[in-house]
């Protein structure tokens, strides 16, 4: 009697994963609508390295600093140093930035871990922003590679969305109302003895003169034209603007750090804004079909993940 049964084990043939150009939007709505997390997290991976390997930069390794949603801490030193340590050493670093700030401590040991640990040279490649904190990895860097609307910002440290100095400079305020008109003299030392803690006063200055140590320390070393040295720098950068948003472009960074750091145009900044525009849409469609943020901190392979909740303060 013949088994004409058919035989699964001998017939079987082995599933090949599912492949997604995610350069193809109706791909990348696929994979994120038919596949988990972990699966998306390789099928990125496999994407962003060859943006990368587009770019033809074979002298650099790449780590990421993209994040909107959280602001810097030790969580990004901590995933930036997972990342570079990895590297071999006879490779220099490209980081592609993008972050609002955050705070000082990590945003400099990032800064100083990846300058230690590249070959000869530490590069950050600014798409669109790199404010405050993430001005401060930049000025450790070797070449800030900008394009039109690339941004750094000043180094002010915030509290609750204010200013370090502000308070400073609120009282700064209330003593030239209180010139100008000595008859409320009473009313404004009543407010200010309600309302100040000159605890707070002494503990924001020092807070902001802190960053300017950290900015002067990551630009020691370097040469500066006009005069310009690295304490005179880190001073401008944390005590020279009026708005922490203010918009420090390539010009003014140009002009402020020399042409020899400030590049424009290059390819390092064209891969950095390949992958924002391309980060972006992904992220937006991530939000839609997964109903979470994302942010990239770290290597290619490793710097993915999800569910990245905006912080309230």
């Amino acid at each position: 009697m013949v088994d004409d049964q058919p035989k699964e084990n001998a017939l079987a043939q082995p599933v090949l994963p599912k492949s997604y150009d995610l350069s193809n939007t109706n791909e990348l709505i696929s994979l994120l609508k038919d596949e988990d997390e972990a699966e998306i997290k390789v099928h990125l991976a496999n994407h962003l390295q060859k943006i990368f390997d587009k770019a033809n930069l074979p002298d650099y390794r790449l780590v990421l600093l993209y994040d909107d949603d959280f602001t810097i801490n030790q969580f990004h030193s901590n995933q930036i140093y997972e990342a570079v340590s990895k590297f071999d050493k006879k490779y220099n670093i490209l980081m592609v930035i993008v972050s609002d700030g955050g705070k000082i401590e990590p945003a400099y040991l990032i800064s100083k871990t990846c300058k230690r640990l590249s070959k000869s040279k530490f590069v950050v490649s600014v798409p669109r922003k790199a404010k405050s904190a993430a001005t401060l990895i930049c000025l450790g860097a070797d070449e800030i590679h900008m394009g039109l609307l690339s941004e750094l910002g000043p180094i002010d440290p915030q509290f609750g969305g204010f200013p370090a100095l502000g308070l400073a400079n609120a009282l700064e305020k209330i003593t030239a109302l209180s010139s100008k008109f000595p008859n409320a003299s009473e009313m404004f030392a009543k407010y200010l003895t309600a309302n100040l803690n000159l605890r707070d006063l002494g503990y924001f200055e020092r807070i902001n003169e802190s960053a300017a140590q950290y900015a002067q320390r990551l630009l020691q070393g370097k040469t500066f034209t006009d005069g310009k040295t690295a304490e005179t720098l880190a001073d401008h950068f944390t005590n020279h603007y009026k708005d922490h948003g203010f918009v420090i472009d390539a010009d003014e960074a140009s002009h402020l750090l020399g042409v020899q750091y400030v590049k424009e145009g290059t390819k390092e900044y064209e891969i950095g804004n390949d992958i924002y525009r391309f980060f972006q849409f992904f992220s937006l469609l991530f939000n839609i079909f997964k109903s979470k943020t994302v942010r990239y901190v770290g290597s290619i392979e490793n710097g993915f993940d999800s569910n990245a909740k905006k912080e309230k303060d």
